[in-house]
């Protein structure tokens, strides 16, 4: 076994053969994100990753044997999934690609002196879902921060006071999610269509948090939301369903909280990837 072979404009980490004289080719990742038993990868967008699985795609059409080994560094997960929303291309990717690679994940374990052992060599991946990667469809929240209490005339409901503070707004999109988010985000140059148009340009930041999913979770978003604790802007956002609101204020920036940080990993890798119907 040979480290770094560098191949066409590409270097992969190891190139070895086997007694039959077939060729391998070897590409290590290092997974560092556990959450509730789930290891995801990447943690961070990875053009470098994006582009190995393509070209190691190729080299298996050519005749070689091409090996991703994803290395998870703790946690001893149940289960390993590409990252849907830091990175939906390496996500897509991997699920078209996978026939042509041999995939395999890996958990380690590291002991107080260093030394680290195989916790287990097959951890299960699950790649049922990285079509819905390319499908760019799905919810969101948006996270805004008012500096200052300001009333604002939002439209249909006209004028509302709202508080200085953090909101959370809940919205959906059966297709062309990243353009909807961006287009909450911008604060000027739009036409004012929803009641978060209004918001949105008076807020010091924004900051959109997709969940691609095949349902629309838009108001089991705003339900939890509220029972965690939010403050509901009555018929916010909420005109076109029975919900009280979708819009809900906080007094620090929920990003922070831990109970917001596991409501959106739930609906992210959970209940994201059921289909209900809804």
């Amino acid at each position: 076994m040979r480290p770094e072979r560098r191949i066409g404009g590409s270097r992969f980490d190891f190139y070895f053969e086997d007694p039959s004289g077939r060729r391998h080719l070897a590409e290590v990742k290092s997974c560092s994100l556990v959450e509730r038993g789930v290891a995801i990868f990447p943690d961070a967008p990875s053009s470098r990753a994006f582009r190995h699985l393509e070209e190691l795609a190729a080299l298996s059409r050519e005749g070689w044997t091409c090996h991703v080994l994803f290395l998870i560094q703790h946690g001893n997960p149940r289960v390993f999934v590409p990252n849907l929303h830091t990175d939906p291309s390496f996500a897509a990717a991997l699920g078209w690609l996978a026939p042509a690679l041999d995939l395999r994940a890996v958990s380690l374990e590291t002991a107080e002196d260093g030394r680290v052992r195989i916790v287990s060599d097959r951890v299960p991946i699950d790649l049922g879902h990285t079509d819905l990667a390319a499908s760019d469809r799905g919810s969101y929240m948006v996270v805004l921060e008012l500096p200052e209490p300001v009333e604002i005339e939002t439209g249909s409901l006209g004028r509302i006071a709202f508080p200085a503070g953090w909101y959370v707004y809940a919205g959906s999109a059966r297709k062309g999610l990243s353009a909807r988010i961006a287009r909450h985000l911008l604060r000027s140059g739009k036409r004012l269509r929803w009641h978060i148009d209004y918001l949105a340009r008076q807020a010091r930041s924004a900051r959109g948090l997709a969940v691609a999913s095949w349902d629309n979770l838009e108001c089991e978003l705003a339900a939890s939301l509220e029972r965690l604790g939010g403050r509901g802007v009555p018929g916010f956002g909420s005109s076109d369903c029975g919900c009280p609101s979708h819009l809900f204020g906080f007094e620090v920036d929920p990003r922070k909280d831990r109970g917001f940080l596991d409501l959106l990993f739930y609906y992210r890798h959970e209940r994201a990837l059921e289909r209900r119907g809804t």
